[in-house]
């Protein structure tokens, strides 16, 4: 044995009690190394004898085992002493060489002796490691955990044990913020690196081993300081823009996507074109990627209170930093290098989007957590299905009234949550119901629909403006063509073109990734659902939830709509965001614009949910104050028809809403309330919504005729307005039909005056007027005759669904329209669009390319001769037709039988004939009458129109007297006095009697004397 004068550190040797010791076969079996020169040769073991002492006693002091394995660690050259020594002998890599003692200990059996104090004594000094990382430099312990994880086998839970209990150990050693500071001082430089690599990865060659990488950061819950850490690294600086969280680890993962990865960069698939083009394999490779992300994320959530509450707030902090991307001009490309960062691109949002709504999907899942039974009193308001426990109803409507200020009390990550457009507003100055505490599902929630907000929607709007771009591209090309196909303006057009197809392709194939698709439908479902429950909570359980302080509906009533509006509305839905109808909106209209061997089936639970939710907020101003959402419903509803919908290349649909579900009857009542609610002016941008808006609704009513139970729906709307025509609100069909008047109207005469303006700009370009004009001035007139013909297609596609609207009206429903307050204007509205297109000057809109315009006056001229003769058995109506000085003559109908003869009325024909001799007889009877009548005194005559009043009536605030008909026909429109601008309604009018019974007896009088005359 070494004296201590020979080596001072023999002393060790003579220090501490053997049992304290650790057996030296054992330090030899797990540390690899022995201090027993003499038996070192024949072991494969690195000697340190030389290093620290030489002993060949079976038990060493517990004090010269550690001192040993720190100069082992500190050793950079083991070659000197390896002798015949193995190469797991002789590793350098400090970290490595612990890890490899690690998993050594670790194997041996539990109850082995010393086992205890070798493995403390290693995860001391890999604490030492890790706080002190200088002892060892060069060594770069970042690199040495990097090669640990990429080595480390999914089989082999070695590595991540060793991480976990290292992590612990440097806890236990230090102060919190110590030891967290020592450990991103070693992680941040790996992370970094990777982050790097990252970066530089497609969706195709990016690693799988990243995640791997990742994953033993958060894979477990002893060691969420290590989740933390990684939540801390990718969490840029507080006042960062949206685009710098690209820049982040998570944000380097999240812009990997078909789509590129920053607004500016191009794209890279889908070079081969075809419009119907989908790819399988990148659809997969994205699914898995976007698995993968979400699978990180929700470890993060689930590892401690803590890393939960970063990991929110981090996305909550990316929302808010995106939120300039839910303006309306963020769908346009703009490439100035001052935006490039204010905000991320689609790539990172719609995989944050996609990471979002897989952690939504429990919310339609049946929650399996016992929860006290509904009060009676609630449970008597369910009219259909027995309560039951559906996730999605634990989310609680207030969250978006708690004020920034309260957030963290009360665990809300959302900033500026209280600032969102509610479906019906507050008062001013009030203060918003809110709950004590929200949970994580009601965060998840509205994080969601945020998130779909500013990622897919915007997405949305650039694929519609990229197809439109693409359209007139493709005409602008075909045009150049087909005169000089050689022209360099056509290469440029065709690479253009190629472009633009490659973008939508990208896009469109991004938004229709099967998966997440589906979880995107599933969760709109969700809320579809929960939007109905609290929407019709009874007031009972509204007051149970407000003594709690907690509002979430908690179960599934299914309650069924048995008015237009619920009988009690809570005041919560003053906290609700507008954003979660127009999100199934936008969703809706998107999936409508899918190729046929893209569209994505819907569930027909999904079916249902949103066909109920539809009806229940589109018809319901006291629900939705906003008719601009409503009027949104109404286009998502019209994806709902089993029919082929236009923009849309489906050809069928299977669903049974509208022939099974228990609330389908309130369809019509719902859409005629949405179609009078967003009456607008004519003005461009206007006319160009309502278009939009309009045109579903047709297309829902034109379907809804098919179904004899819808048709009895509007027969018996139609009977309301007939019996409450007076009421101080106008019945809903009353104003509804008169809108239908107004509307043909406008758009007929509009698309007259813009086909004729079509016709003269034609013309003088075939007259070879346009040479004569320099080239801004051709240009211009180009512009204008595209820019007409726009609007010509618009006016001429909603006049004809509103002349077919009200032929279909008119062929079950007659009365209302020969009322006396709306006869006179169906009659003259006819009269005028048949006299414009079977006339004498009807060559004036003879333009070139009808279809172009959708114009096709041959099908209006039927149309509009089947509404003649729907009415022609009411007398009124007859004459009425007469009476319209503006265009009526009794050659009207002569031109009108013509136009038919040739374009084959058939029996049509016949009944026009006789309509028009019908209308000739009583016109002639009514001019003998007015003759008759034709020195009325001047009391006599109605003020607005000049006619003889037969039921005079007395305005309350003007005291002028008008007719009946003329002051409700009026009041359908404008409810206002039209002689001071009053308020007015039919209620508060007065009937002038004494007036009335004078002008009766001033007709009998005249009736008898003119009898008296010819006999």
């Amino acid at each position: 044995m070494t004296s201590v004068e020979e080596n001072p550190f023999a002393a060790l040797l003579e220090e501490g009690p053997k049992s304290d010791g650790v057996a030296h076969k054992l330090v030899e079996q797990v540390l690899l190394f022995t201090l027993d020169k003499a038996s070192s040769a024949g072991k494969r073991l690195l000697c340190l004898s030389d290093v620290v002492v030489d002993t060949s006693d079976n038990i060493l002091g517990a004090d010269l085992v550690a001192h040993a394995l720190f100069e082992r660690l500190m050793l950079t050259d083991t070659a000197p002493l390896a002798g015949n020594a193995t190469a797991e002998s002789l590793e350098t890599r400090a970290m490595w060489y612990l890890h490899g003692a690690f998993a050594r200990c670790e194997r041996l059996p539990a109850e082995q002796a010393d086992r205890s104090k070798l493995l403390e004594l290693i995860l001391n000094n890999a604490s030492t490691c890790m706080r002190q990382p200088d002892l060892f430099a060069p060594q770069s312990f970042a690199a040495q955990w990097l090669e640990l994880f990429e080595q480390a086998d999914e089989h082999n839970t070695s590595t991540q044990e060793f991480l976990v209990r290292v992590a612990g150990k440097v806890q236990e050693e230090d102060e919190p913020l110590e030891a967290l500071g020592a450990l991103k001082a070693v992680f941040y430089p790996m992370l970094g690196d990777l982050q790097k690599a990252i970066a530089k990865e497609s969706l195709i060659s990016i690693k799988k081993d990243v995640f791997w990488i990742l994953g033993f950061f958060v894979r477990d819950k002893r060691a969420p300081v290590l989740g933390e850490l990684l939540v801390d690294f990718t969490t840029p600086n507080p006042k960062a823009k949206g685009g710098d969280y690209m820049d982040t680890l998570l944000g380097s993962l999240l812009s990997i996507s078909i789509l590129p990865k920053t607004q500016t960069a191009k794209y890279e698939y889908f070079q081969e074109l075809s419009l119907n083009q989908t790819d399988p394999a990148l659809w997969a490779l994205l699914s898995h990627h976007q698995q993968s992300i979400f699978l990180l994320v929700k470890q993060l959530l689930v590892l401690s209170p803590e890393c939960k509450r970063k990991t929110l707030q981090w996305v909550a902090n990316c929302l808010d930093a995106n939120v300039s991307r839910g303006h309306l001009w963020s769908s346009i490309n703009i490439n100035l290098d001052q935006t490039v960062h204010s905000s991320a691109s689609d790539s990172f949002m719609t995989n944050l989007s996609a990471v979002l709504t897989r952690l939504c999907t429990p919310l339609c899942l049946p929650n399996l957590k016992v929860r006290p039974a509904p009060s009676a009193q609630c449970v008597a308001f369910c009219v259909c299905l027995t309560p039951c426990l559906v996730q999605v109803l634990l989310v609680d409507p207030t969250y978006c009234a708690v004020a920034d200020e309260d957030r963290a009390a009360k665990g809300v990550s959302l900033l500026k949550s209280a600032e969102e457009t509610c479906l019906l507003p507050a008062e001013e100055g009030a203060v918003r119901l809110t709950a004590d505490k929200y949970n994580f599902v009601t965060e998840i929630f509205y994080m969601t629909h945020k998130c779909f907000q500013l990622a897919s929607r915007p997405c949305i709007d650039r694929l519609s403006r990229v197809m439109r771009e693409l359209q007139n591209t493709q005409t602008a090309y075909e045009e150049v063509v087909n005169t000089d196909p050689n022209n360099e303006l056509a290469t440029n057009l065709f690479r253009m073109m190629m472009e633009q197809m490659q973008q939508v392709l990208c896009i469109k194939n991004t938004l229709a990734e099967p998966t997440n698709d589906t979880g995107m439908l599933k969760f709109f479902e969700a809320s579809a659902i929960w939007l109905t429950e609290v929407a019709m909570l009874p007031r009972e359980c509204y007051e149970q939830g407000l003594d709690k302080k907690d509002f979430a509906p908690q179960i599934f009533r299914n309650m069924e709509l048995l008015s237009e509006t619920p009988p009690f509305v809570a005041p919560y839905m003053q906290s609700i965001p507008e954003m979660i109808i127009d999100n199934i909106a936008a969703y809706l209209n998107f999936c409508r614009r899918l190729n046929d061997d893209q569209y994505i089936h819907i569930y027909f639970s999904a079916h249902d949910a949103i066909f109920k939710m539809i009806l229940l907020f589109m018809g319901s101003a006291s629900l939705v104050k906003n008719p601009h959402l409503r009027a949104k419903l109404a286009e998502a509803l019209e994806f709902l028809l089993p029919t082929p919908v236009m923009g849309s290349n489906r050809q069928t649909f299977v669903t049974h809403v509208f022939d099974n579900h228990p609330d389908r009857l309130k369809v019509v009542r719902s859409l005629l309330n949405v179609f009078v609610s967003i009456e607008m002016t004519g003005q461009s941008v206007q006319f160009e919504q309502k278009f939009n808006y309009r045109r579903p609704m047709y297309a829902i009513m034109e379907y809804l005729w098919t179904k004899p139970e819808q048709v009895q729906c509007f027969r018996d709307l139609a009977i309301e307005a007939e019996e409450n025509i007076e009421a101080i609100e106008p019945p809903i069909f009353l104003r509804f039909i008169n809108l239908l008047i107004n509307d043909a109207i406008f758009v007929l005469d509009e698309s007259l005056s813009n086909l004729e303006q079509i016709k003269q700009l034609q013309q003088a370009q075939d007259n070879g007027e346009w040479n004569n004009l320099s080239h801004s001035e051709r240009q211009q007139q180009s512009t204008n005759l595209h820019h007409l013909g726009m609007l010509a297609r618009f006016d001429n596609i909603l006049g004809r669904d509103t002349i077919n609207t009200l032929k279909l009206l008119t062929s079950e429903i007659k009365s209302i329209f020969c009322h006396n307050s709306m006869v006179d204007r169906i009659a003259a509205m006819l009269n005028y669009f048949l006299l414009h297109l079977v006339g004498p000057r009807k060559e004036r809109f003879n333009v070139k390319d009808k279809k172009e315009f959708e114009f096709d006056p041959a099908q209006t001229v039927l149309e509009i001769s089947h509404i003649y003769i729907n009415l022609s058995k009411d007398d009124s109506f007859c004459l009425a037709v007469s009476q319209d000085g503006r265009s009526y003559s009794d050659q009207l109908f002569g031109y009108a039988e013509n136009i038919l003869i040739r374009i084959g009325g058939g029996q049509l024909i016949g009944d026009m004939s006789e309509f028009a001799e019908k209308v000739k007889r009583m016109g002639a009877q009514y001019k003998e009458e007015q003759e008759l009548l034709a020195d009325a005194p001047e009391e006599y005559l109605d003020p607005i129109i000049s006619t003889l009043m037969t039921d005079p009536v007395v305005l309350p605030s003007s005291k002028v007297t008008v007719d009946r008909s003329t002051i409700a026909r009026h009041l359908l429109s404008d409810q206002t006095d039209p002689f001071n601008r009053e308020p007015l309604t039919m209620d508060k009018i007065k009937a002038n009697d004494e007036l009335r019974k004078e002008i009766e007896q001033w007709i009998d009088g005249k009736r008898k004397a003119a009898a008296q005359a010819k006999g």
